[in-house]
């Protein structure tokens, strides 16, 4: 039985790990294909929807990089959700320091999700960007992503997103690996297709009027009753798709933000997103004939692939101290590891040099994380899929000095 699941686990890695030679294929002799036409002269008014819970600080240093923006008509709409620490006292300051800037307040705690739906419902514009409470922007990132959306049949497009704490710790500079490898490298087939499944929340931007028709969907999403307040950005992105229209990256559009610090705080971020993705599986098999005759091959292959390796990596993790009490000690993973960590490091600091990576070796240390990823956060992801909190977020925190 084992030998059976590590075969397959093995097969399902190595196909979801094509995406990664397709990417570089792809860079390399038709990067035209991967291109979007934009139009520079489509400039309708943008509203930017800011939920925000426990980000003290740096909520305003967010509010202020949007407010540079070179795009000549936007509004931002942000809501503080209840936080415990001096957001809300952060985003009156920005309203007041900047043009633009409406500041509203939940009554109760709702979650990320009906937050931003708020802030949607007193909103003006005909582009809604929607982001995280935490993230810079580049002065020219709403432009890059309104100009994509000139394209009728472009239905969300969303952009680079880089770490601004990559130095922080060991913690810190795997998730820089990661970032450039799922939000850059892995996204370059799916542009390919125009076909994104998953355009983060940390930049996503479409039509209001598309949102509006998901508006109810949105307002709804449960998990067998159970109101879902997580995996946002990757719901409205399968939703886009499967109304017929199209999603991209746009790598000239360009955002940072803090990743997590601690092994616990990404824990607790893997595990929200792992649910996120889970749920798109479920949803994906639900509607599986549609996806076969109605969308392009690599939606169901880059929502089911990658997926389905978790679940067969865990099983076989499951059975394979039976067989194999020093599995986890095999060298082969750790010298593949210290070479992608060398490879990498090189890539960033070439595409990337705001991200370069200090010290990229003690990357390594982390590698023992595929066995905490693909057990203990999947199985966990499985029996909480009705979680309804903000994951990282989520905690108790000192009112801090003004």
């Amino acid at each position: 039985m084992f030998e059976t699941l590590f075969i397959v686990s093995v097969i399902l890695i190595v196909s979801s790990g094509i995406k990664y030679l397709w990417a570089l294929i792809l860079l390399a002799h038709d990067p035209d294909s991967l291109k979007i036409k934009k139009d520079y002269s489509y400039s309708p008014k943008v509203s930017v929807l800011l939920p925000c819970f426990n980000e003290g600080r740096v909520v305003y240093d967010t509010i202020a990089s949007i407010s540079k923006s070179d795009y000549p008509d936007f509004e931002i709409i942000a809501v503080d959700d209840c936080s415990k620490d001096s957001s809300y006292y952060w985003m009156q300051k920005a309203a007041a320091d900047f043009p633009n800037v409406r500041v509203l307040r939940n009554a109760v705690n709702r979650g990320k999700n009906k937050s931003q739906m708020t802030a949607f419902r007193q909103s003006s514009g005909d582009v809604i960007i929607c982001i995280d409470s935490d993230c810079i922007f580049a002065a020219n990132t709403m432009r890059e992503l309104v100009v994509c959306l000139a394209d009728p049949t472009m239905g969300a497009v969303g952009g680079r997103v880089g770490v601004k704490n990559t130095n922080e710790s060991i913690v810190t500079r795997f998730q820089a690996f990661m970032y450039f490898i799922g939000f850059q490298l892995y996204k370059i087939p799916e542009n390919w297709s125009r076909t994104v499944v998953c355009i983060s929340g940390c930049l996503f931007a479409t039509r209001r009027s598309i949102l509006t028709e998901l508006e109810p969907t949105l307002e709804d999403r449960n998990w067998f009753g159970v109101p879902v307040a997580e995996g946002e950005d990757r719901f409205m992105t399968h939703m886009i798709l499967l109304h017929g229209l199209g999603t991209y990256i746009n790598l000239d559009a360009k955002c940072w933000t803090d990743v997590p610090d601690t092994t616990s705080k990404y824990f607790k971020q893997q595990l929200r997103w792992r649910r996120s993705a889970f749920r798109d599986i479920f949803l994906t098999i639900r509607l599986l004939p549609k996806h076969i005759k109605d969308l392009h091959w690599n939606v169901t292959f880059s929502i089911l692939m990658p997926a389905f390796s978790l679940l067969f990596g865990a099983a076989s993790i499951l059975f394979a101290p039976k067989f194999d009490p020093l599995f986890w000690a095999n060298p082969l993973p750790w010298a593949v590891y210290i070479i992608n960590s060398i490879i990498l490091s090189i890539v960033i600091g070439q595409l990337a040099p705001e991200q370069k990576i200090s010290h990229p070796l003690l990357v390594m240390a982390f590698g023992a994380w595929w066995l905490i990823s693909h057990f203990f956060i999947t199985i966990l992801a499985l029996f909480t899929m009705d979680a309804p909190d903000w994951g990282t977020r989520t905690k108790k925190v000192l009112e801090e000095a003004i």
